[in-house]
């Protein structure tokens, strides 16, 4: 349950229901140092939701840069982020260091000063970070809807109301998604030949 600045209360379906992703709400809740108060608004969700959009176009930019090279530079590349998570969780440090990270590279790659190998780098460095804090998850190419749906078929579960939790099942399938529950919960995949 989130708290809209101290007034109303929004569960988890109700923010999936607006449209956002899994991967919008976990950054949300993530870019908040952990002793620090949540405060929910919809602005931070568009925020949240603009922050993983430049992460996406960012890593789109070095994987066509990259184009298969090896990296070029050192493995300390990008000790700042570490070093602010390693200074009490200060995600906020340490997201600050990704953005001035983002800015900077893609300066580079309009100037055509990133080669190659410096952008394999990046990559690099981003995959071990993304291991973390999962931002690029699996589940960021689930569409909204099928969010909604797969969230909704977790409650009923919960719920034990095993109608319901088929219903949604026939109904992901019936969009092309396959849900599987596993020892670890609901897996949600794109069934093969759609």
């Amino acid at each position: 349950v989130f708290n809209h600045m101290g007034r109303n209360s929004f569960a988890l379906r109700d923010v999936l229901a607006k449209g956002y992703s899994g991967r919008e709400v976990r950054y949300a809740l993530m870019r908040v140092h952990y002793r620090a108060p949540l405060n929910f608004t919809w602005e931070g969700m568009e925020e949240s939701r603009q922050a993983l959009g430049r992460i996406d176009d960012w890593l789109a930019r070095l994987r066509e840069k990259a184009n298969g090279a090896g990296a070029s530079q050192s493995t300390k590349q990008g000790e700042q982020f570490e070093e602010g998570l390693d200074d009490d969780l200060n995600i906020s440090a340490a997201l600050g260091f990704l953005f001035e990270t983002i800015r900077e590279t893609n300066r580079a790659l309009d100037l055509g000063s990133l080669d190659a190998g410096e952008a394999s780098a990046w990559l690099q460095w981003w995959e071990r970070i993304d291991r973390v804090l999962e931002i690029t998850g699996k589940e960021s190419a689930l569409p909204p809807e099928v969010a909604v749906l797969a969230e909704a078929r977790v409650q009923a579960r919960l719920a034990k109301d095993w109608r319901k939790s088929d219903e949604l099942r026939d109904e992901l399938a019936a969009r092309g998604w396959e849900a599987r529950d596993t020892k670890d919960g609901q897996k949600i995949t794109r069934r093969s030949g759609v």
